[in-house]
């Protein structure tokens, strides 16, 4: 039998950490790995083709430091069933793609200032609209409030 998977999307936003720790005490609870997935595009190709080259950072450069701080934010959590991926492309795209063999999806989404219901950016639109598998999505604050045998949600603290 195979381990179950879970994906979250990583960003560095106080959101997508929340998401982080969510992913990381569901899958203690379920024996699950879990695939922290941060997605990103080279700015290169967005220069005009007669824009100076001092100051644009290579592809390596970019991929170098996504990964770092991918394996920053993992390490900072210190969970051993943790592992980082460092994807280029459309972040959508990416999720959805890591997440097609996944048991789950866990993503991070900002408060509205003035409404009771949380920001639904467009890549977290495009993965509940898309994905293959149960999407959980996280605020700023909410803190993994299930047991063993309970029910799948989280509180705000």
């Amino acid at each position: 039998m195979n381990q179950a998977k879970i994906v979250v999307g990583i960003s560095g936003s106080a959101a997508s950490s929340a998401a982080l720790r969510w992913a990381a005490a569901e899958g203690r609870l379920r024996g699950a790995s879990v695939e922290a997935v941060y997605a990103w595009e080279w700015s290169g190709g967005l220069h005009a083709p007669y824009a100076p080259l001092a100051g644009r950072s290579s592809r390596e450069d970019e991929r170098r430091a996504a990964a770092d701080m991918a394996r920053l934010v993992v390490d900072e959590l210190g969970e051993d069933h943790v592992e980082p991926a460092v994807v280029e492309g459309s972040p959508a795209r990416v999720l959805l793609h890591a997440a097609a063999e996944a048991d789950l999806l866990v993503l991070g989404a900002d408060e509205a200032d003035a409404e009771p219901y949380p920001v639904i950016n467009p890549i977290v639109a495009a993965c509940l609209l898309r994905a293959h598998c149960p999407v959980v999505v996280v605020l700023p604050g909410m803190v993994h409030g299930r047991s063993v045998g309970g029910m799948l949600a989280g509180t705000v603290s």
